[in-house]
């Protein structure tokens, strides 16, 4: 502490020293008063601020005229009414204020109040903060109006440009950005001007405005003059996503350099800098993820960036890289959007279904993080509540957000009530202030709208409820998850199965076997092959992607009378219980996602009894896979067949004992209803079985069955391996049709 005092008491000696100008304020002025600014702030001790702001008042007394004292004594009241609050806050003001009096021309009394004014608690986040807003009296307005005053005294002001930028990018109330990007922008006009914190503001104040170029030459500049590299990093980060793809190729943005900047600036250990990428996760994660990423430091910290942004890559079956770019364009549109006005945000118990405890964004904000643009956005016109005096009655704007997904499709409500810009979700879309013929007409946008609307009065409570339940179940979905699902114009039939058959370099084989539309081939522009994309993607049950598959076929296209083109991939994938997800596209507006499915790979090397999946084909007609290269297996993407066909099962067996003798099953079995079952139905139409020696590590299992005397209908076909004490067996159904 005595180190810390005797820095200050050097500073307030400078300051003392350099003598008052008559005219603008002299250099030796502002670099007095910096000082002594930057030494106070690494004061704590509350007794010696006062003593040293009384000895300063009586130094006062003799010299009431010169605006340095009162510059001083102002920086002490900042720094008293930091840490204690109160009056001090009002003295800060009061000898700033005095300062520009005595000195009208100098911009560090207009600094002064600014640097109070930002500092201050804010009057409009009180219970009438809307009132201070609306008459400019918030704390950023007062800020950036002193700011603003400041550098047009001096446009070279560096600390003065700095804190202007600041308070412009904080404002959300007619925030000055035009003014301080103009002040910015002619404050830098020489590079002599180009310091690290100034050019970190001008790019970040440019991407506010929406000039992305602007600021990634800002950033660059940053880097190269070394200051603050990893916050430099992360700001290139957050704008490269931004820029449209013709500025992008101008300044040669690679697909992957927002990551390699991301990942750069992950690995510092500036205190400000991880609180930014923390913020940046805040949004999308829950406080256990967060936590794991406080506990990490340096190279740990990148490492778990990487696959936390990998995970989501594969999830959301986009490239390497995507994923992190488009949260940043998430950000970008959410800050612009859907921003929450200063004032305190008040939740009504009983009466919001969500609360996201976030300061900057709306609810939906919150979602438009967590899931994107949505499908369709509603923007309903009001109805009456708009009009209604009572403030805690009155609405502001109603909005209906639908999410097109394989699994389900989400429906959300917003409803402004205590202030425009505070969009909060509600439970059902009778919580909205639309008007019933409004309903009507637009009843065909929102799923399952028009069957509640023209519902008899005995169905009507029920779907009511029901839809109650699906907007509260969209809602968690919503906001306990993330997702950048691929959104299709034209909806692609087809069919996709995946199958754990074989093995490559001594890890498991998956097959994905997709039937592709012929008609929505045939569709296609032009005269030559058609490109089909399949991608899939691999999870544990934890959601950590274990592997991807990204394939691009091109397809000749089917003649008149074809119905489906069956095409196969393959990929390894490591053993255990997985979930799967998959999606095929043959242009930018056709494809279809599937909904998620779970797949159990077999350990293919390991001392545990298992099976592979079962492949079922027709000989010349399926999908063919060479298992060796003297042995083939056939695949059929749909297994349907006539009564009269002959299929092959292929399966292999893995970790059997060598020499031991096992009992091999195979069975096909009727399905059939619950009455049927009660009167015999559900017995075996097919039942094999033969006693035979596997051969250890991985044994082929593979029987022709002729299906004829089948009645139509649907079958099970079960494969059980018995033996050496182990019990195994694997399931797949097939259709039997006239």
């Amino acid at each position: 502490m005595r180190v810390r005092l005797v820095g200050l008491a050097v500073s307030l000696l400078v300051a003392l020293v350099a003598a008052p100008s008559a005219h603008g304020q002299s250099p030796l002025q502002r670099d007095a008063l910096t000082r002594l600014r930057d030494s106070l702030t690494y004061a704590h001790d509350t007794i010696a601020l006062r003593a040293l702001e009384s000895r300063e008042i009586d130094h006062a007394r003799t010299r009431r005229d010169d605006p340095m004292v009162h510059l001083r004594l102002g920086l002490i009241a900042l720094r008293l009414a930091e840490q204690l609050g109160g009056r001090h806050w009002d003295d800060a003001y009061s000898e700033f204020e005095w300062a520009t009096e005595l000195a009208p021309t100098w911009p560090w009394p207009w600094f002064g109040i600014g640097l109070t004014a930002s500092a201050a608690p804010d009057r409009a986040e009180g219970f009438a903060g809307g009132l201070y807003a609306m008459i400019g009296a918030d704390r950023h307005r007062i800020a950036g109006t002193a700011f603003a005053k400041a550098v047009s005294l001096d446009p070279s002001f560096t600390d003065g440009l700095v804190e202007f930028a600041i308070t412009a990018r904080d404002t959300r109330i007619d925030a000055p950005l035009d003014g301080a990007l103009a002040a910015l922008r002619l404050g830098m006009a020489s590079p002599v001007s180009w310091t690290g914190a100034l050019l970190l503001e001008r790019g970040r104040l440019e991407r506010l405005a929406g000039s992305p170029d602007s600021a990634v030459l800002a950033f660059r500049r940053a880097l190269q003059v070394g200051f603050r590299s990893s916050m430099a990093w992360l700001e290139l980060a957050r704008t490269l996503p931004l820029l449209s793809d013709e500025a992008a190729s101008r300044t040669r943005v690679g697909e992957r350099e927002f990551s390699a900047a991301y990942f750069a600036g992950a690995g510092g250990d500036d205190p400000e800098v991880l609180t930014m990428y923390r913020r940046d996760l805040e949004p999308i994660v829950d406080d256990t993820l967060l936590v794991a990423f406080d506990s990490l430091s340096g190279p740990a910290r990148v490492t778990w960036l990487r696959e936390f942004w990998h995970n989501r890559d594969v999830l959301d079956l986009r490239p390497p890289g995507a994923r992190l770019g488009e949260h940043y364009r998430r950000w970008q549109v959410a800050l612009k959007q859907f921003r929450l006005p200063p004032f305190r945000r008040r939740y009504r118990f009983g009466i919001e279904i969500f609360r996201s405890n976030d300061q900057a964004l709306d609810d939906r904000g919150i979602v438009y993080l967590r899931q994107g643009e949505p499908a369709r956005r509603i923007v309903w016109a009001p109805d009456r509540r708009r009009n209604i005096t009572d403030a805690l009655e009155r609405t502001y704007g109603s909005e209906t957000w639908l999410y097109r997904r394989p699994d389900g499709d989400l429906v959300l409500h917003f409803l402004a009530r205590e202030d425009q810009a505070d969009f909060r979700a509600v439970p059902s879309i009778f919580d909205l202030d639309i008007a019933q013929t409004e309903l009507e007409v637009r009843s065909r946008e929102v799923p399952g709208l028009t069957r509640l609307l023209f519902a008899g009065e005995y169905t009507r409570d029920m779907l009511r409820q029901e839809e109650q339940v699906r907007s509260r179940r969209s809602l968690a979905i919503a906001t306990q998850s993330d997702s950048w699902e691929r959104q299709y114009e034209v909806a692609l039939p087809g069919r996709v199965q995946w199958y754990a058959v074989g093995s490559r370099d001594g890890l498991p084989l998956v097959h994905m076997v997709y039937a592709v539309d012929a008609e929505a081939l045939r569709a296609q522009p032009g005269t030559g092959p058609v490109s089909v994309a399949l991608r899939g993607g691999f999870f544990t049950r934890a959601g950590q992607a274990v592997a991807s598959l990204d394939t691009v076929q091109l397809v000749r296209r089917p003649a008149a009378g074809v119905r489906q083109v069956a095409l196969r991939a393959e990929v390894v994938v490591p053993p255990g219980d997985h979930k799967v997800r998959v999606g095929v596209q043959i242009s930018p507006r056709t494809g279809s996602i599937f909904p998620g499915d779970s797949l159990r790979v077999p350990a293919v090397l390991g001392d545990t009894l298992e099976l592979s999946a079962l492949l079922i084909g027709q000989p010349a007609h399926g999908l063919s896979w060479a298992v060796t290269e003297a042995d083939t297996a056939w695949l059929d993407p749909v297994p349907v067949y006539s009564a009269n066909d002959t299929v092959t099962v292929y399966a292999e067996a893995y970790g059997a004992q060598a020499g031991e003798e096992y009992q091999v099953r195979i069975t096909v079995t009727r399905q059939r209803s619950g009455l049927a079952k009660l009167l015999g139905g559900g017995r075996d139409a097919i039942a094999l079985s033969e006693r035979t020696r596997l051969d250890g590590d991985r044994s082929r299992l593979r029987r022709a069955l002729a299906l004829g005397g089948f009645e139509p209908g649907n079958y099970i076909l079960e494969l059980v391996v018995e033996g050496g004490g182990s019990r195994t067996s694997r399931r797949r159904g097939l259709t039997i049709r006239d």
